[in-house]
């Protein structure tokens, strides 16, 4: 696999193959170096060097303080190894508490395909031996905390934190696997033991320690082939480099006889649930033995442009690459082929007969150490080159570079479980699990609560509480009062616009159309602007309709049945505007409750508490909307006969009309000027009046020589008298006084209603659901039934009690890991 960088950007990769903190590691027969520092908590810290790594003149200039800049490298290198150490093991605490499964912990991922060395480099890194079979050995994710110390030992731990189906568990087990080692023979054996546990996690861990599994009827439980669940392996000892990192399954090509395909993809996507994390460094181990295109781990790896950004490379077996062909290999070495930002590494194992002749780590070390200062081509390269050669390189390498970056995550990562803390608390708040020893008072409560909120939407709520979200349209969520309020209004427009249109002119009347526009607007000054399918009655068929009508009436007299006729024709209607009304308000109401019942009682669902609630509620709002419909019909009958003791109003609206359509008529006659003016003469209405000012003069006149003759207190809407008679006189009072009484009943009727309605149902309800709410069925076997909880609720509960108590063990960790600091600062 070729990499297609640009000569350029591959030259300057060579020249700085290590990008990841700038670091440059030096072989082990160099002393160690940082190219520039990093900040650690307000302190800078870097690997420490000495006078070797300085030039010649610079040793001459520096001769006289030799002794104390070794002093001041010693205490530096003492310094920054327990920074780096305490950084590590903060780290691994963290991964014990099974946090990692909420938050993207820093850490070191080594993947590989099958047989390419992995085993052999952990090895080599850590001087521990591991188990050796035939096919995939590692079956199951392998945690390494490697940490220098005086005296060599080794602690096995198991920990479970996913079950067997990859679910997590609600809280992490982990197991100590036997007492601790001394003896580095011991471990291999107690690692093979430690994969079986956790590879049939339904026996006890004791069982495998002296292989009382084997004979366990496999049958009964049966072994999972590979798991999620890792075993924990704590090295300490001489030589031993600070490190923490993860060793997975290699990546498998095929199974074998009697194999599981699924395994191939299973493996796959474990590698990748480590490796596609950002926070995860990327150990990828590739072996010289066998051709690169052909090694499934360094497609999964080099295919994604993000994961080459934090992957660094290890070259495996190179003492076996054929003849010839080492200058590929070289190429990889150099970060020209399959570039990778933090570039390569290469190492050497010991073979299979130094492994049967039981080489110690020691001498491994000291033998690939001479391989590569004697071997080619690896003894020509340059210096650059050469630091990265063997497994003390490497494992100074990954070591600074997870510190560094565990060192910067760390106050992110604090801040994120805090968080998370905050959220969980927040969800088991609402999934807060119910008192199923005394159910009752949890239930009473409720009710209480439920009822209090209903009085609330009721009485009306303040426009900051009556909805959670502005912008969404549904009525739910306004406020009840104010969702009425537009129901009434719509109602009192449609009451309105069953208004009479009186035209007070004759039908037969020819007129102008501009005229008649401008006579109908004034006839109809104080109709609605909205639509009105009244029937028009002109006056002519009012005037013809009241002469019909007349029985023994003395003369000029007319039968109040006819006013009353024409007024039924709109108060007929009112019954059904009414009881619509009336529907939108129930079902406003019912929405309304709805909702209330939902945010109270929506999670009691599956032991039927809700429905129960929702029964009582609907069957209060039916029985009130029964009786409420029956008194809004009462009323409705009532209105159906003309009565009025609002004789102030009516007279007002009654001599207003009259002169509107009086003026209207002589308008139709030709004595619409004289008359408007004779009419607004003296009004602010006439200021400025063309038709008053026209007649100013004469108006004025005549009412000065009727007072030289003693008539005085005549106003100049009194001269319209003098006019000629109009027979249709009779029918423009009938006009008006009909016209004025609909508007008397009008207003009566558009407020009646909605009182009725929200005295009889609106608050009705209130009174009845606080009445039905006692009467329901409280008994503690009721109550327990209703607060039963869906196993959903129940396992989400379990979910989060375990995500919390990893939290809260990570969260003390981490506060005691930055109190420490803070002293030590």
């Amino acid at each position: 696999m070729h990499d297609s960088d640009s000569p350029s950007e591959t030259h300057s990769r060579a020249e700085s193959p290590l990008m990841m903190d700038e670091l440059v590691v030096r072989s082990s027969s160099t002393t160690t170096s940082a190219r520039s520092p990093s900040t650690f908590f307000g302190f800078h810290h870097r690997s420490p060097s000495t006078a070797t790594d300085l030039s010649p003149n610079e040793t001459a200039r520096k001769g006289d303080t030799t002794h104390k800049s070794k002093t001041s490298v010693s205490g530096t290198l003492s310094g920054y190894t327990q920074q780096r150490r305490d950084l590590l093991d903060i780290l691994k605490s963290l991964h014990s508490t099974g946090v990692q499964n909420e938050l993207d912990l820093p850490q070191i991922v080594v993947v590989g395909s099958q047989s390419v060395g992995k085993s052999s480099l952990i090895e080599s890194m850590s001087g521990i031996s591991l188990p050796r079979d035939s096919g995939t050995c590692t079956r199951c994710p392998m945690e390494c905390r490697l940490q220098s110390a005086p005296t060599w030992s080794c602690q096995i731990m198991l920990r479970f934190h996913v079950d067997s189906d990859g679910k997590p568990l609600p809280e992490v087990k982990q197991v100590t696997f036997g007492d601790t080692l001394y003896n580095k023979e011991d471990v291999e054996k107690m690692l093979r033991r430690a994969q079986r546990a956790i590879l049939r996690p339904t026996l006890s861990a004791e069982m495998f320690l002296t292989d009382l599994d084997l004979r366990n009827n496999s049958a009964v439980h049966p072994q999972l082939t590979f798991s999620a669940n890792c075993v924990c392996i704590h090295v300490s000892g001489p030589n031993v480099p600070d490190l923490y990192f993860y060793d997975l399954p290699g990546i498998i090509a095929n199974v074998g006889d009697g194999g599981n395909e699924g395994d191939i993809q299973l493996v796959e996507n474990l590698a990748k649930s480590y490796i596609e994390r950002p926070n995860c460094i990327v150990l990828l181990v590739i072996s010289c033995e066998t051709d690169f295109e052909n090694q499934g781990a360094g497609r999964l790896v080099l295919k994604n442009p993000e994961l080459r950004q934090r992957t660094v490379g290890v070259l495996t077996k190179v003492d076996r690459i054929e003849a010839g062909g080492s200058a590929r290999w070289l190429r990889i070495l150099q970060n020209e082929d399959n570039t990778l930002r933090n570039g390569w590494f290469c190492v050497k194992q010991p073979d299979m007969m130094q492994l049967k002749a039981g080489i110690s780590w020691e001498d491994a070390r000291a033998a690939e150490k001479s391989f590569f200062e004697n071997a080619a081509p690896w003894a020509g390269l340059e210096r650059r080159f050469r630091t990265r050669l063997g497994a003390a390189s490497l494992s100074e390498c990954l070591s600074t570079n997870l510190s560094n970056l565990v060192a910067r995550k760390l106050p992110q990562i604090q801040a994120e479980v805090a968080a998370q803390l905050r959220q969980v608390d927040d969800e088991l708040l609402e999934l807060a699990a119910p008192n199923l020893d005394d159910p009752r008072p949890e239930i009473v409560m409720m009710l209480r609560e439920f009822n209090k909120e209903v009085s609330k939407h009721v009485q009306g709520l303040p426009p900051a509480m009556s909805t959670t979200d502005t912008e969404d349209p549904s009525p739910s969520l306004h406020s009840l009062i104010y969702s009425l309020h537009e129901v009434y209004e719509n109602f009192r427009t449609n009451v309105n616009n069953t208004a009479p249109r009186f035209r007070p002119w004759r039908s037969d009347k020819e007129l102008g159309e501009e005229t008649e526009k401008e006579m109908i607007a004034s006839a109809s000054e104080d109709n609605p602007d909205g639509s009105n399918d009244m029937k028009v009655r002109y006056l002519d068929h009012v005037w013809t309709l009241a002469k019909r009508s007349r029985t023994r009436e003395l003369p000029g007299d007319y039968p109040s049945s006819v006013k009353e006729m024409i007024f039924l024709e709109s108060a007929k209607r009112w019954k059904a505007l009414a009881q619509q009304c009336f529907k939108d308000v129930e079902s406003v109401v019912s929405q309304h409750l709805d909702h209330l019942v939902k945010d109270h009682f929506g999670k009691h669902s599956y032991g039927g508490l809700l429905e129960a609630i929702s029964d009582v509620v609907q069957n209060r709002v039916h029985e009130r909307a029964q009786a409420t419909s029956n008194d809004i019909d009462k009323l409705c009958s009532s209105e159906q006969s003309m009565y009025t003791q609002n004789e102030q109003y009516f007279f007002d609206r009654r001599t207003s009309l009259l002169q509107r359509y009086r003026a209207v008529h002589r308008q139709s006659l030709g004595q619409g000027v004289l008359f408007n003016a004779l009419r607004k003469y003296g009004t602010t209405e006439g200021d400025g009046d063309r038709d008053v000012s026209r007649w100013r003069h004469n108006i004025d006149t005549i009412i000065s020589h009727l007072a030289n003759l003693g008539i005085h207190g005549v106003k100049a809407e009194d001269l319209a008298r003098l006019l000629p008679p109009d027979e249709m006189e009779s029918g423009l009072e009938i006009m008006a006084e009909v016209r004025a009484y609909f508007q008397v009943a009008f207003k009566r009727f558009a407020d009646n209603i909605p009182k009725q309605i929200d005295s009889n149902f609106v608050r009705g309800l209130d009174l009845d659901l606080d009445v039905a709410l006692r009467s329901m069925d409280l008994s503690d076997n009721q109550c327990r039934e209703w607060l039963a909880e869906p196993v959903e609720i129940l396992e989400r509960r379990r979910e989060l009690v375990g995500k919390k108590r990893r939290l809260e063990g990570a969260h003390t960790k981490l506060s005691h890991f930055f109190r420490m600091r803070l002293v030590s600062a």
